[in-house]
């Protein structure tokens, strides 16, 4: 069984999509760090209340337990963050689920695979998942989403559209 880590901007997008279960494919273990939860939880919005409904059922929160490596990324990154790649690193995660650039790279350094919001919404559309990544796109940026317009470019060709 796989397992991933994932972190707050993956949540809250995914989470305002209608799309978090694209998380849980092939039965996959979701964990989130404590201070992820804690994070989405103070803004209690439709993307709260799904974590919250995940985390009842399908997503756990988990706390982290090396607290030397905690204050070590924490200088670098926010806690949310921090946390989420200490964590992967602690259940040897398949992947973590960031979309922050410099969390990525501080991750993929410590050689964690990542993927993020742009790629959970690609291979749910290579699998079927979802009709248009077009319009998933065209909503999370439309949420606030930001990133690189060629990076968009690139993802649409690569799902044939």
């Amino acid at each position: 069984m796989s397992i991933w880590v994932v972190n707050t901007s993956p949540l809250v997008f995914l989470g305002n999509l209608g799309r978090l279960e694209l998380l849980r494919h092939e039965g996959r273990e979701v964990y989130i760090p404590r201070a992820v939860a804690e994070e989405i939880a103070e803004k209690p919005d439709a993307a709260a209340q799904a974590v919250q409904a995940a985390c009842a059922t399908w997503m756990q929160v988990r706390n982290v337990t090396d607290q030397t490596a905690m204050t070590l990324v924490q200088a670098a990154l926010h806690k949310g963050e921090a946390e989420a790649i200490v964590l992967a690193t602690e259940l040897h995660v398949e992947r973590l689920v960031l979309d922050d650039q410099d969390a990525r790279r501080f991750a993929a350094r410590c050689g964690l695979k990542i993927i993020g919001t742009l790629g959970i919404l690609l291979a749910a559309k290579q699998r079927g998942a979802i009709v248009s990544l077009r319009e998933e796109i065209d909503a999370l940026l439309a949420l606030g989403f930001r990133v690189n317009p060629q990076l968009v470019t690139a993802v649409l060709q690569s799902a044939g559209e």
